[in-house]
């Protein structure tokens, strides 16, 4: 993790904007990951609110510099995002996570965490991959409007033991989770779709189907 570089907030409006605002004002030269305490308007897939209570989740992005690939191809990485989540989560915190698509994890129908991936491109080429990640950690007020997904969320502290969640080293699963995620985005560079597509559809919900052609990647163009 050395060649990482890593920034650490206490609040931001978004992680993945954090990121977007680096990226324009080329403070990043490499690969990087930026952590908040809080998000002020965190947010998900097709602008849905994430709520990000202090000191209560992950609120992690991760940039990346894969190899170009063309255009239609970018959606695969928001599917290796999910399945580097799901890793890291069952091995640092011992939990059974499932991925409802594009990239939710869900434990017992709640919603534990999602990913929000998004591509900046430059002239159609792809300059820098965006993937941000919310885990719901510790139990805090989340309550989500009338008009948003019914589900209820859970968190770490309510699926895991006690004992277990107070020795859990937050800062490890994060690291992991980096890791992960880099391992997966350099697979999805190498083409390599039939593990990818193995591996989701191992830790997705059984009713889920995988479709690689859809919507899963933000594009974001910059002059």
């Amino acid at each position: 993790m050395t060649s990482w570089q890593a920034y650490h907030f206490d609040s931001v409006d978004s992680t993945n904007d954090v990121a977007k605002r680096l990226i324009r004002e080329d403070q990043i030269h490499g690969c990087a990951y930026i952590v908040a305490r809080e998000q002020t308007a965190g947010r998900g897939q097709r602008g849905r609110l994430w709520l990000s209570p202090r000191d209560a989740g992950i609120y992690l992005t991760i940039v990346d510099f894969p190899n170009a690939l063309p255009t239609p191809f970018t959606n695969l990485f928001a599917f290796g995002a999910g399945i580097a989540c799901v890793e890291a989560l069952r091995q640092c915190a011992g939990v059974d996570v499932r991925l409802k698509p594009i990239n939710d994890l869900y434990v017992d129908g709640r919603k534990l965490g999602g990913i929000l991936t998004e591509a900046i491109l430059e002239q159609c080429n792809l300059r820098a991959l965006i993937t941000g990640v919310g885990i719901n950690v510790r139990r805090a007020e989340r309550i989500l409007p009338s008009d948003h997904d019914h589900l209820q969320p859970i968190c770490l502290e309510e699926l895991m033991p006690h004992e277990p969640f107070v020795a859990m080293d937050v800062q490890d699963l994060i690291l992991t989770l980096v890791k992960r995620i880099r391992h997966w985005n350099s697979l999805v560079c190498g083409r390599d779709n039939g593990m990818l597509d193995n591996e989701w559809r191992k830790y997705a919900l059984s009713d889920s189907v995988m479709d690689l052609s859809g919507a899963g990647v933000g594009i974001h163009s910059i002059e």
